[in-house]
């Protein structure tokens, strides 16, 4: 079970904060997320190049085999970018924020010392036990202190 705990007096209503035990409990999830939304990117980036290849040709407009390729590149397209957003929402809902560019990794809001930060989790870590403040990149991402949070902190 994911317990995060809920700030009453100092965050947005509703705002979700985990600890990095309930943020780990929930990796799982966020993996499988996670790899599909990295995926998803890839393969948009890599569509989004083969139109650009595939328009800068002058004897494409003409050829009907070229129409009917990028029909179904565009359509493809289309597909993903609806998948991607799906992805992102899925994250949304749980209350964590993926790391943008799209790296793979995800960000999960967190108190400390009284204090909004962003618990942050790459794909190669084992558990959610990095920091970082709101608005920084992960590479400023610091350990968190075994006692940061408590008993519950890294269990």
């Amino acid at each position: 079970m994911v317990r995060a705990i809920r700030d009453n007096n100092n965050s947005t209503a509703g705002e979700v904060h985990f600890t990095p035990s309930t943020a780990t409990v929930m990796l799982p999830l966020v993996r499988r997320i996670v790899a599909d939304l990295v995926q998803l990117n890839q393969a948009i980036e890599s569509q989004k190049e083969q139109l650009k290849g595939i328009d800068r040709l002058p004897e494409t407009i003409e050829r009907a085999d070229y129409q009917e390729e990028l029909r179904d590149i565009r359509a493809s397209l289309s597909d993903d970018q609806k998948r991607f957003q799906v992805c992102l929402g899925e994250l949304a809902a749980l209350g964590l924020e993926p790391h943008l560019p799209i790296d793979g990794g995800v960000d999960f809001p967190a108190m400390l010392n009284r204090r909004r930060v962003r618990l942050c989790w790459h794909p190669d870590d084992e558990r959610v036990d990095h920091w970082h403040e709101p608005g920084q990149s992960s590479a400023a991402r610091q350990k968190v202190d075994p006692h940061a949070f408590g008993q519950e902190s890294l269990n």
